[in-house]
């Protein structure tokens, strides 16, 4: 820490004490109007009385809602504390102590500071000589320092989380991450199978152009379709990731039915796909997705590492569904080219596979690549019936 940083820290520090002192100003007048109207009273019973009522009104009003939200927002902003606050605490009944001595710890190291800075400093040049008055003004001000590192990490100790607060600070940091990771599996599935879809068709347009037109612009229609759906997955990723959803909330789900579309877009391209598809009645909403996932995903990869040979694509439904695409490769293309451009589609598959309870399996010999995903399926009626 630099030394200006060092004094910044040091001043807002005092700052925050002052406030407490303002507090411990206007609740000791309090406590001193008590003792006026008991004057008559023995001076100790009214200094009891006077402390007594004081400090109940500093654990009532520290009970107050948005107290300790204020306290949180001042100890964050002056006294830079070395360790995480909570905003939100879980269990707020546990806290409400911590934040009452909080509160108490604030008013008295106020009330102490602005009694040494008001008082001392004056009293100090007014009755000593300049040299001890300076030892005392230098004593005050080490003591202002000192109570605002005291203060700083008594804010982490009791406006920081409890054990509970850990506990759900971390499963929510999961579940973003979780969220973030299934964005980007998204993205990269979608994205690239769109880039793929492009690439393919804009190919076989550009061969087309002159000797069938109407080929040439079914390509560029299927373009324009699968930029669009591109985009609309784009824009609704970036929704989620900025919690502002676009005016549906949500793009559509595709699933296992969506399959046979996706096949005819790369065939339209002039992909060899040799497709054989189960009938996926009976096949959860979640799976379907994933599956749809896998497939294009498949897809992607012998388009984009292929030797340009057939492309074969198969689904089977039992007690589980099972997706395998095998395409052909070129004996003389690198195998470490391909596993590291293909790296992150399979690392995304591989968690959309264990998330389901499912296996996967990549295999990639000298002339043949092979992907085969099994997602187990809930039992059926008469299985149940059965067991």
């Amino acid at each position: 820490m630099s030394a200006r940083t060092g004094a910044r820290t040091a001043l807002l520090r005092t700052v925050f004490l002052l406030i407490g002192a303002a507090l411990f100003l206007a609740f000791g007048l309090l406590g001193l109007s008590v003792a006026a109207t008991g004057r008559e009273a023995a001076n100790a019973v009214v200094a009891v009385a006077g402390a007594a009522l004081v400090l109940a009104l500093l654990v009532s009003v520290s009970s107050f809602p948005g107290v300790r939200d204020m306290e949180v927002a001042a100890a964050r902003i002056l006294l830079d504390p070395p360790g995480e606050l909570v905003d939100e605490p879980v269990d707020r009944r546990g806290h409400r102590w911590r934040t009452t001595g909080f509160v108490l710890a604030h008013v008295l190291a106020g009330g102490a500071v602005g009694t040494a800075v008001v008082v001392g400093i004056p009293l100090a040049y007014s009755e000593l000589p300049w040299y001890a008055a300076t030892v005392a003004v230098v004593a005050d001000l080490a003591v202002v320092v000192v109570a605002g590192i005291g203060m700083a990490r008594l804010a982490v100790v009791c406006l920081g989380p409890t054990d509970a607060d850990r506990l759900v600070i971390a499963e929510q940091r999961i579940r973003r991450e979780q969220a973030q990771r299934a964005i980007a599996r998204d993205l990269h599935d979608g994205i690239g199978h769109a880039l793929s879809v492009i690439s393919l068709q804009a190919v076989g347009g550009r061969q087309m152009v002159s000797r069938d037109p109407e080929h040439a612009a079914e390509s560029l229609r299927i373009i324009a379709d699968t930029a669009r759906q591109a985009l609309d997955e784009l824009d609704h990723a970036l929704g989620v990731l900025r919690d502002e959803p676009g005016p549906s909330g949500r793009v559509p789900v595709q699933g296992l039915d969506d399959v046979t579309l996706l096949v005819a877009s790369y065939v339209a391209g002039g992909a060899d796909v040799r497709a054989d598809l189960a009938d996926p009645v009976g096949v959860p909403a979640l799976v379907s997705h994933e599956a749809f996932r896998i497939v294009q995903e498949g897809l992607t990869n012998a388009y984009e590492h292929g030797d340009g040979s057939a492309i074969d694509l198969e689904t089977r439904v039992a007690d589980a569904l099972v997706v395998s695409v095998r395409n052909g490769v070129s004996p003389d293309r690198p195998h470490g080219r391909a596993e590291r451009s293909a790296g992150r589609g399979l690392a995304g598959l591989r968690e959309r596979v264990t998330l389901l309870g499912g296996e996967l399996d990549v295999r990639r010999d000298a002339a043949t690549w092979h992907l085969v995903a099994r997602l187990p399926l809930p039992p059926g009626p008469a299985e149940e019936d059965e067991r």
